[in-house]
């Protein structure tokens, strides 16, 4: 803004903003609030007068000048939406649809902040090109065109709900940020973390049926507890001292845990209180800006109300103004009946990562931690009692506990925090998913998969015991924790897919996917059926066995995805249901020659669609020809056929292919000077490649390369993903040295019967 107006740009000073716009008449132009007036000139110039805004932060000034087209709705209470994007998209219908749910968007926000929208007209614009995946600019939000359009006819599932959680989040934002804005750049936490959380919330408003409630246990709490984990994390709320440090605020830490912070203080405080309290600080605060304190006060308030005196703010600085989360262990007590041990501790992937932080050396965190407990066994499990934990180690009596009895914590994971248990209690665990997995809520299943895999990479646990808990998948028939399974199968797939032996574990997995792959079968496109409708009815699940199986290895699998890849090149009629189009696209270029990688380029090149052209691009990563890589690494670095977020998303999936990891890290440090220079001011996109083409480097070798590297290469704003890559890789090495052998002599003795 800066280049544009002279002005104070620091979120904390509100102004009005008159704007006037001078183009040439045969283009448009939007700003954020309506034309007041228009004047023609004789030179063919219009000079556009826009209203007065409200009082806003200077950052969420804008306007755009185009040769767009549009289309219009209205909401009951008389805002006007538009949607504008190019005329073909427009004429096409890919805006349709995230014009139609911004009209349900307005209406459900301010029946949820019971706050009204304060502007006359919302714009949604979408360009081809933009450093992020979308701003929330006061009623002008930009998007890029991935996240906006869509095409129902080759949209597959996980695009329509992918770009329908950016358009949520946006929309959230014209409440928590534009009407309420953080005084300063430490606190954006608070606005990210509310539009992610309600990217879940709004989206299961809209489309009930997702489950999308649960899907934020995999998608956000699991992903960012493996950030978090880390020696190199950071608190969310941290003091900047330089303009550059606002770009590092800017990461999955702020966004997502401070999105699984508000869904814990949300489940801790009950719904209305939740609300109320929401409410509560946009009313105070409107036009104005806010630091956590004045969010913890309306929430302290909101329960007061109900008669509850929790002092919020005690409670969530811990969580806020310390880096990390606990293990919460609990176990039964050795000598006391009915009595259990809770402790806490600091959880670390890498816990020798300590020594290097000095942050961390010698220093004990602690938490004051909600923590839900239930008993159960074979046939019910006990209502649940909360329990707060402020202590390192705490003892509590609890209901009757006999031999064949478990504890289980956390419930529905509402919690951000591990659960470990001692191993009588994991084995009974194991034994009830086994036998009765229903007794425990779905959302605890994968819970348990994905805290069982993270105990055991940090060394908590022994490494038999990930593979144990996924035999009982076969009985499992719900989509979450075949999902939870999926995403830590997969971290340790990269780990080992370059190992000798690494067959056992493929087979391993396997066996345990194959009973549920066969039963399930393939979506079939019948004659008649729009592709739509195989799109939105193709079960989630399927889709998630059929990735396991081909991923793996099974050759029933590769067969089918070759057969439908061979039909649509001599038919060329694409008949694979768009749902598994990147399972089938991926397999086809893996395994077939390369006439095949060819036809899928050529397809790229044609396809008008953008998410197609977002599966193709992805699936050429998947050859093994590491000439064709490169030349694809080439084409998508020096041309204009590739957009910028989707560059890095290819050198990314060259480096998960592990044929060709060694290709896109060799690539990624010849490259770097340009790639730095390119991405290195857009936020996420430069941390994002960092870590993508880091993250499953494992040998001694690569480790030595990176720390060269790093010091050589890498300084200035990228220094922090650097620090944490490296954490990364060394982790890698470690637990190659130090449980590789011990996985495998499991997994041959478990083979030999």
């Amino acid at each position: 803004m800066r280049g544009k107006l002279s002005v104070f740009d620091e979120p904390v000073y509100k102004a009005t903003f008159s704007v006037t716009l001078r183009h040439d008449a045969s283009y448009q132009s939007v700003s954020n609030m309506p034309i007041e007036s228009s004047s023609l000139d004789e030179d063919g110039w219009l000079t556009n007068r826009f209203s007065r805004t409200p009082r806003m932060s200077t950052y969420y000034v804008s306007w755009a000048v185009c040769d767009f087209s549009s289309r219009e709705t209205m909401t009951h209470s008389g805002v006007m939406i538009r949607l504008f994007a190019r005329p073909d998209a427009i004429q096409s219908g890919s805006g349709d649809y995230a014009l139609h749910i911004t009209k349900s968007l307005l209406n459900f926000y301010q029946d949820y902040f019971r706050v009204t929208y304060p502007l006359p007209k919302l714009d949604l614009l979408a360009v081809p090109k933009h450093p992020y995946a979308a701003m929330e600019n006061w009623g002008l939000s930009v998007f890029v065109e991935q996240k906006i359009l869509l095409d129902p006819e080759v949209s597959s599932f996980s695009y329509q709900m992918d770009l329908t959680m950016v358009v949520v989040h946006e929309i959230c934002h014209q409440w928590l940020g534009d009407l309420v804005t953080p005084v300063w750049w430490d606190d954006v936490w608070i606005k990210e973390g509310f539009a992610h959380y309600f990217e879940y919330v709004g989206s299961d408003f809209l489309f009930p049926k997702w489950n999308m409630k649960q899907r934020f246990l995999t998608d956000v709490l699991h992903e960012v507890m493996l950030l978090d984990g880390m020696a190199t994390s950071h608190p969310i709320s941290e003091e900047l001292f330089q303009v550059a440090d606002i770009h590092r605020v800017f990461d999955w830490i702020s966004y997502k845990k401070g999105a699984a912070l508000i869904r814990m203080l949300a489940n801790v405080m009950g719904q209305t209180a939740f609300q109320r309290g929401i409410n509560d600080y946009l009313v105070t605060h409107e036009y104005g800006n806010t630091a956590r304190d004045d969010l913890w006060n309306s929430f302290s308030q909101a329960l007061q109300r109900e008669g509850k005196d929790i002092s919020i703010k005690e409670v969530m600085d811990g969580w806020t103004l310390q880096m990390g989360y606990p293990v919460v262990t609990i176990s039964k007590h050795e000598s006391l009946e009915n009595t259990v041990t809770i402790s806490q501790e600091h959880f670390l992937y890498d816990k020798d990562a300590k020594i290097h932080h000095r942050q961390l050396f010698n220093k004990s965190l602690q938490w004051q931690i909600p923590l839900n407990l239930a008993l159960g066994n074979f046939s019910h499990m006990s209502s649940e009692s909360l329990i707060w934990i402020s202590n390192k180690t705490e003892t509590y009596r609890v209901g009757r506990i006999g031999e064949e009895t478990w504890l289980l914590g956390n419930i529905n994971q509402t919690g951000y925090f591990r659960v470990n248990y001692d191993l009588h209690n994991w084995r009974l665990l194991i034994q009830q998913l086994m036998l009765n997995p229903t007794i425990i809520s779905v959302g605890n299943r994968a819970g348990l998969v994905d805290d069982v895999f993270s105990l055991a990479r940090a060394g908590y646990l022994p490494q038999n015991l990930p593979l144990q808990i996924i035999c009982y998948l076969s009985k499992e028939d719900d989509f979450l924790p075949w999902h939870a399974a999926s995403r830590a199968l997969y971290q340790l797939d990269k780990l080992l897919d370059r190992t000798e032996d690494y067959s056992l574990f493929s087979s391993y997995v396997l066996k345990q996917v194959e009973l549920k792959y066969h039963k399930l079968d393939w979506p079939r496109l019948k004659a008649g059926d729009s592709f739509k409708q195989a799109t939105y009815h193709t079960n989630e699940l399927q889709r998630e066995v059929i990735m396991l199986a081909c991923s793996f290895g099974n050759k029933h699998c590769h067969r089918q995805a070759m057969s439908l890849v061979s039909e649509w090149i001599s038919s060329n009629k694409n008949r694979i249901p768009p749902s598994i189009r990147d399972v089938v696209y991926c397999t086809g270029v893996s395994l077939m020659d390369e006439d095949v990688w060819e036809f899928m380029w050529m397809k790229f090149h044609s396809s008008t669609a953008v998410s197609e052209k977002k599966v193709l691009l992805e699936a050429l990563t998947c050859s093994d020809n590491t000439f064709l890589l490169h030349r694809l690494l080439n084409a998508s670095l020096n041309s204009d056929l590739v957009p910028d977020q989707d560059v890095i998303d290819v050198i990314i999936h060259v480096g998960r292919n592990p044929h060709a990891r060694h290709l896109a890290w060799r690539y990624f440090r010849e490259k770097w000077d340009e790639l730095n220079s390119r991405f290195g001011e857009a936020l996420f996109l430069n941390s994002k490649l960092i870590s993508g083409v880091t993250e499953f480097l494992n040998t001694q070798r690569e480790l030595d390369e990176l720390k060269d590297f790093i010091q050589t290469s890498a300084a200035g704003g990228s220094a922090s993903a650097f620090s944490r890559a490296l954490e990364v890789v060394q982790a890698n090495v470690k637990w190659h040295e130090l449980y590789r052998e011990s996985f495998f002599q499991w997994l041959r003795k478990s083979s030999d019967g």
